[in-house]
């Protein structure tokens, strides 16, 4: 069953509570909300009551005339005492969300939770509620009037150089190449300890060397892959899918988007394209390694370039941008100690792994791709907070054909023979 949900207002805000608790009703979910629940003649402190007990999740709406209310303030502390009774497991999940920025009247305890901000972004940050607050999928986004953007410059990777080992040797690994049917940079990976996870979750993997790729595969390498195959090309067929989606007539990618990266790829569409290249996903230890584990000091980073967010070196939620950028846009500044782009935002990356507890290990079966379940994604993308954008965040998805307008992917490699 969906969880159930109250919302606290201000009746200065009615009006936006009112489409946000349509939204809601639009995607299966129920709950209370005063102007719809409460009917002549009710005793409103007793439904109140009510409505705050049966309640999976408190979604109390702030703004400076919320949080001058003495009603709101009143819910609001119902909430958390509920939250703290015996038997209730902290249920209900208080998520606050903010439609004007005052924060500076918050309290210490509102600042403190992860809230939503829907100033000047209501699709994203319903997007955000329904997945991360109510464990729904939604049914559309909901499109907040079309923003008009200069054009960016197109940002075109630099072609690497090529490193081809002498002939009849057996060459030490080079520094990076080039693979010779993607076109893609590969960049070594030396062998190698490191902590994978944070905080108590922390523990030490040791992997063999290997390549990862400089940046996310992009729309116009991923089409070699869809004419070598006559692979299905990335298409959802409703209106937030649509800048992303290829043309099924024409099989093409959207105009000036060659070089973002392909998004709208299912699991399944990723392994199969590296079986036509004859490369791989990389684990999610390889791939938090490569983002995170600074050799040359042993220290593991919070972000690739380090421990404190920089929103002008990656594209989240903060950027604005609102939209995947090219690959490379925020190399070298936001590039891992190894070199490696685009590891924190732009697009969450699809990875081999199916999601299990920790202490990571390769051999206990989550590595089989043969097997169904939750495969891992990392690095958190456009759409999502810094907080999913560090090295160490952990996410999935249940449904290998699963696609999105965040996800896409990179590869990995043994050292080629």
């Amino acid at each position: 069953m969906p969880p159930k949900f109250f919302i606290t207002h201000s009746w200065k805000d009615i009006d936006f509570t009112r489409r946000l608790c349509d939204d809601l009703h639009q995607h299966g979910l129920t709950g209370f909300f005063d102007a719809y629940s409460i009917k002549p003649g009710d005793m409103i402190p007793a439904e109140i009551a009510r409505g705050l007990e049966a309640c999976d999740v408190y979604v109390p709406i702030l703004s400076y005339a919320a949080l001058a209310s003495p009603w709101c303030d009143e819910e609001i502390n119902a909430a958390i005492t509920l939250g703290k009774m015996p038997g209730r497991n902290g249920r209900p999940r208080i998520i606050p969300l903010l439609i004007e920025n005052c924060q500076d009247k918050m309290s210490v305890f509102l600042r403190n939770r992860r809230y939503i901000v829907f100033v000047n972004r209501y699709a994203e940050a319903l997007h955000e509620l329904l997945t991360k607050g109510f464990g729904v999928q939604p049914k559309l986004r909901v499109a907040d009037p079309p923003k008009v953007e200069p054009q960016p410059k197109i940002v075109v990777p630099p072609t690497p150089k090529i490193i081809t080992p002498p002939p009849g040797k057996i060459a030490t690994p080079p520094r990076s190449f080039v693979h010779p049917k993607t076109g893609t940079e590969m960049i070594l990976i030396p062998a190698g300890e490191f902590v994978m996870g944070e905080d108590k979750e922390a523990h030490k993997v040791s992997l063999d060397s290997f390549y990862m790729a400089h940046y996310p595969v992009t729309n116009a390498e991923y089409k070699k892959f869809v004419d070598a195959t006559n692979h299905d090309v990335p298409f959802v067929d409703q209106g937030w899918a649509e800048p992303y989606s290829w043309n099924q007539q024409t099989r093409t990618f959207p105009a000036r988007r060659e070089n973002h990266p392909v998004v709208l790829v299912s699991w399944n569409d990723v392994v199969a394209y590296c079986e036509w290249a004859g490369v791989r996903l990389p684990t999610e230890a390889e791939w938090e390694k490569a983002a995170s584990w600074d050799v040359a000091k042993s220290v593991k980073r919070a972000y690739p370039w380090g421990d404190k967010f920089d929103a002008s070196k990656c594209n989240t939620s903060e950027s604005k941008i609102g939209d995947t950028t090219q690959v490379g846009k925020y190399s070298p500044q936001g590039d891992s100690a190894y070199g490696i782009a685009d590891m924190a935002g732009n697009v969450w990356e699809w990875c081999s792994s199916l999601y299990q507890a920790y202490p990571y290990r390769a051999d206990d079966g989550r590595e089989d791709l043969r097997t169904g379940g939750m495969r891992v994604r990392r690095g958190g993308s456009w759409f999502n907070f810094n907080d999913d954008a560090r090295c160490a965040s952990r996410s999935y998805n249940v449904n290998p054909d699963y696609q999105d307008d965040d996800f896409g992917f990179r590869v990995a490699e043994f050292f080629p023979t």
